[in-house]
């Protein structure tokens, strides 16, 4: 496994689930489902900057991809967190007001803030860097 931290490491992982400079089909089943689900329009979303991350070997994504079926396994909102947060680059803010809030609250009443979704985000990095040590192990 590289030396990079785990943040790092999520960060290569999410440019690395979200490369289409290949022409060998999706890298992994959890890729193929990521890849599948449905996208904005492109005239829609707002441009978002490049983020410059870290290089992560296919074998270390590979491992971090096991951690994520893992962590699948245990928790889907978990999963979806980390997912929104390093694949789509969706800030705390975001996924507390667009995910977590109708799922919190499904009336509508009320809104998740920041402090909803932080704890969570970093459980679910906790939980992913425990399964990679394990993997490790």
């Amino acid at each position: 496994m590289s030396d990079l931290s785990i943040t790092e490491l999520l960060e290569a992982y999410g440019a690395w689930v979200n490369d289409d400079n290949n022409d060998l089909g999706c890298k992994s089943p959890s890729l193929m489902l990521i890849k599948s689900a449905p996208k904005l329009c492109k005239d829609s979303a707002k441009a978002s900057k490049r983020r410059v991350v870290k290089f992560i070997s296919d074998d270390d994504a590979l491992a971090v991809d096991r951690a994520m079926n893992q962590l699948l396994r245990h928790s889907v909102h978990l999963h979806n967190i980390v997912t929104y947060f390093f694949i789509y680059s969706w800030s705390v803010k975001q996924i507390a007001d667009d995910y977590w809030s109708p799922f919190e609250y499904p009336c509508g009443s009320k809104k998740a803030t920041n402090y909803h979704v932080n704890p969570l985000l970093h459980h679910a990095i906790g939980f992913i860097a425990s399964e990679l040590s394990r993997d490790i192990a």
